[in-house]
């Protein structure tokens, strides 16, 4: 009798050891794909959902001060998508509105728009709204309300969405 082969042997061969390395490495490849386009798309999410954020916050500041003000000063036509409105206050300041379409920037600033209120801002426009609310003006005198639009363009796969947003504001010291 040989003992070399009744000797049992102990541990794992070199080609279990492949097999399983090669196994781990293709579940690790696995996990890590799906970890990044996971965080692909969370990163995108967050960027639509900053992007919109922006539209909004710029229409909730131009409402605010809308309805603080005595009369509007200037305006642009309905349907100039990038448009400007100027604002007297009642203290006697005046603000101003401006949205740079090279940019996408919407901005603000008192006598003259100068300070960034806004990025990624792809269309504003400004509608004069007379007193029966219904109508259009560009007539100052007759403007007792505004309505402001904000146009944001979010890439997709599928191509561009674009998410607008609009608000009306009356003037309430008129």
């Amino acid at each position: 009798m040989n003992h070399s082969n009744q000797k049992r042997r102990t541990g794992f061969t070199l080609l279990e050891l492949t097999v399983s390395t090669a196994m781990l490495a293709m579940l690790a490849t696995a996990c890590m794909m799906l970890v990044r386009t996971s965080y692909t798309a969370w990163n995108r999410h967050e960027d639509d959902q900053a992007q919109r954020q922006e539209g909004l916050l710029v229409l909730q500041h131009i409402a605010r001060q809308v309805r603080q003000s005595k009369s509007v000063m200037a305006i642009t036509v309905a349907s100039d998508n990038s448009g400007s409105l100027s604002l007297l206050t009642t203290d006697g300041r005046l603000l101003v509105w401006d949205h740079n379409a090279a940019t996408k920037e919407v901005l603000y600033g008192e006598n003259t728009a100068t300070d960034v209120l806004a990025k990624g801002i792809d269309e504003l426009t400004f509608v004069g709204i007379k007193v029966n609310g219904i109508d259009q003006t560009t007539e100052l005198g007759l403007i007792h309300s505004v309505e402001c639009t904000t146009k944001v363009n979010i890439a997709r796969p599928a191509g561009t969405e674009v998410v607008a947003a609009s608000c009306r504001a009356w003037l309430r010291a008129w």
